[in-house]
């Protein structure tokens, strides 16, 4: 493992790491730095340990930020995946209702066409019934 030295809190410190984690080492060095010199008016009037304790205090309450946050995203995605599921379901539905649909379209289609079909029947019969009637009428005069 190669080693790093950095100053924090105005201490100079070799600290080990792993080939991949050299630059998250650095940015939380530079974090902690920064925090430091955010509470520079502090520094003489209090012990450098309370100034670290404010520091850490603060870090804490970061990450408990950061990770109700997350928890608030992982819940939305949650929501969003099941939001998701539940508009993919409905498709489905309605697709099925569209397909049922079609499918009565069709057979009233089809039935109309036979009404059609039995209309011209009866319209045909009628016809007959009317010239039997002629007939029958034509025949009893004559």
């Amino acid at each position: 493992m190669p080693d790093l030295e950095v100053t924090i809190f105005n201490q100079k410190i070799k600290l080990s790491y792993q080939n991949n984690e050299k630059e998250r080492l650095i940015n939380a060095v530079n974090i902690l730095n920064h925090n430091w010199k955010k509470f520079s008016n502090l520094h003489g009037k209090v012990s450098d340990t309370k100034i670290i304790t404010l520091i850490c205090l603060e870090l804490q309450d970061s990450l408990e930020n950061s990770n109700s946050l997350k928890d608030k995203i992982r819940n939305k995605e949650l929501k969003s995946e099941s939001f998701q599921k539940e508009i993919e379901n409905k498709n489905v539905e309605i697709n099925k209702g569209y397909e049922i649909v079609n499918k009565l379209k069709s057979e009233l289609e089809l039935k109309n066409n036979q009404i059609v079909e039995i209309e011209n029947m009866l319209d045909d019969i009628h016809t007959e019934l009317l010239q039997i009637k002629r007939n029958i009428i034509k025949n009893n005069y004559e």
